[in-house]
């Protein structure tokens, strides 16, 4: 047995055509349709953030401090 596997996601007529043309070569077909599911992206700073958690700081003064902004 061999598999074809469509990587994206393809319009309903673009799978028909595909099936007919591998059903004239007598292919046979089988259509099956899998659910993947969808995986959380991982933030990566969100191991970093509690060493911040006792001090009053934050995103823009972080910025200003960098920048040389005075307030």
């Amino acid at each position: 047995m061999t598999e074809l596997v469509l990587k994206n996601r393809v319009s309903r007529q673009k799978l028909d055509s595909i099936v007919y043309f591998l059903k004239t070569l007598n292919v046979e077909v089988e259509i099956k349709k899998s659910i993947q599911k969808k995986v959380a992206k991982k933030d990566p700073f969100a191991e970093v953030r509690g060493i911040w958690s006792d001090r009053d700081i934050d995103g823009t003064t972080l910025r200003k401090q960098a920048w040389g902004i005075e307030s």
